[in-house]
């Protein structure tokens, strides 16, 4: 396998994970929320794929998704 890293500098997004690990970004999403429907192999492959790609969610991707940015502006 090719490590997806080093593909033009850019950090691995979930959609990287999930084709790492052969699941759907879905159940990425569900594994990272830690959610108890996903089987223990399913869990298993995710984190590995997690821990070989380096994956670290993207704040400004959940900012864009929850609409929300968490953080306090100051005048």
């Amino acid at each position: 396998m090719t490590d997806l890293r080093s593909t033009a500098g850019k950090r691995p997004t979930i959609k990287d994970v999930a084709q790492r690990a052969a699941v759907s970004k879905s159940l990425v999403s569900l594994v990272l929320h830690g959610s108890p429907k996903v089987s223990a192999k399913s869990r298993a492959a995710v984190l590995k794929a997690i821990e070989e790609l380096d994956y670290r969610p993207s704040s400004v991707a959940r900012s864009l998704v929850t609409g929300r940015t968490d953080t306090i502006g100051v005048v």
